[in-house]
């Protein structure tokens, strides 16, 4: 039986990091927060000797920042193979290798689950238990286990764990053993040096593109079925919304503009290209917005909602527009000079 494939597999791809697309204040360190095994520097390049290719920090980036390198292979296999089993690296090689459960983001196993129903598809895994990677592995079933409860119907998927057999028919097992240990720790030695190599290669490369792959399958995968429903998170916005702009505006994905038409400000919001990264969430001041399960649909994944009118309320006093909803509807400069105001305007 042959061995298990084991490779390099993840880089840095610095264009898509959503820190280089917009830069932010409160920059976005997901990748860093989320290794186990502090294997990313501060400049998010990878540390070889580090890193075991859990591909969690690929799984929480949002916007394909760390990539990994057969991810069209991939893409393409899940669309056009008659059935989908996927394994990693210490499972039985029965199907595609990944590097391991941690990769998947919640993107890819909408797309799983969503291809489960036209296909049989299969997760095989090893013990991973016995795995250095069990925390990367835990968390991506954990988002899986989240897709599950707001879409109990959508369980279409099978997870086996069948690890990778190191023993043989020879008498000698014990020697086999050894054999196939050495040769296991030989060939990620050699993958270190081939990874060095491509890391050189990669350093020199500014590729970046808007839309993350796992968006794009998840896009393609609910397009089978355009009449189809189901729970997905997306951008919802309260009353509480003064129509600031502030949120378009340090948008890195161009997912939301705000348009004045009359004296009116309309919120637009395209799902397909929002990353889902929080960033208007966390810098509304009035907290209006925040992303939660909605019934979703194709039509709805690629066109353009509007999911916010706001009356544009402007100064009593010099006629400025003024982003608040309190009373009196009064500026911070003309409010500043009534000192009675102060505490409740300024």
């Amino acid at each position: 039986m042959a061995l298990p494939l084991i490779k390099r597999q993840l880089y840095h791809l610095s264009g898509n990091c959503l820190n280089r697309k917009k830069p932010y204040p409160r920059e976005c360190r997901l990748c860093l927060q989320v290794c186990p095994h502090g294997a990313l520097t501060e400049k998010k390049e990878i540390i070889m000797d580090k890193c075991t290719e859990c591909g969690v920090c690929m799984s929480v980036c949002p916007s394909d920042g760390i990539i990994d390198r057969d991810m069209d292979k991939l893409g393409d296999y899940l669309f056009k193979a008659d059935n989908i089993v996927l394994n990693c690296p210490m499972a039985e090689p029965l199907g595609f290798e990944i590097a391991c459960l941690g990769m998947l983001d919640r993107d890819t196993w909408f797309s799983l689950l969503l291809l489960g129903e036209q296909k049989e598809v299969r997760i095989v895994t090893g013990d991973c238990g016995k795995c250095d990677d069990v925390k990367a592995c835990t968390a991506s079933i954990n988002v899986l286990k989240d897709i599950l409860q707001a879409n109990p119907k959508l369980l279409s998927l099978k997870i086996e764990i069948v690890p990778f057999k190191d023993d043989s028919e020879n008498p000698a097992k014990e020697v086999d053993k050894k054999v196939k240990r050495e040769a296991l720790l030989s060939l990620r030695t050699k993958s270190k040096e081939r990874f060095k190599n491509i890391l050189t290669k990669l350093d020199q490369i500014d590729e970046s593109y808007k839309i993350p792959k796992s968006r794009e399958w998840f896009a393609q995968s609910l397009a089978l079925k355009p009449e189809r429903k189901i729970k997905y998170k997306a951008l919802l916005v309260n009353d509480d919304c003064t129509g600031c702009g502030v949120c378009s505006k340090i948008c890195p994905q161009q997912a939301l503009e705000q348009v004045q038409q009359d004296d009116m400000v309309k919120l637009v919001y395209e799902p397909y290209n929002c990353v889902q990264c929080s960033r208007c969430v966390d810098i509304c001041g009035t907290k209006a917005l925040k992303l939660d399960y909605v019934n979703f649909s194709d039509t709805l994944l690629k066109g353009k909602i509007l999911i916010k009118e706001t009356k544009i309320r402007t100064c009593t006093q010099c006629g400025k527009p003024i982003f608040h909803n309190k009373e009196p509807q009064l500026c911070l400069p003309c409010a500043a000079k009534d000192p009675s105001l102060k505490g409740i305007l300024y």
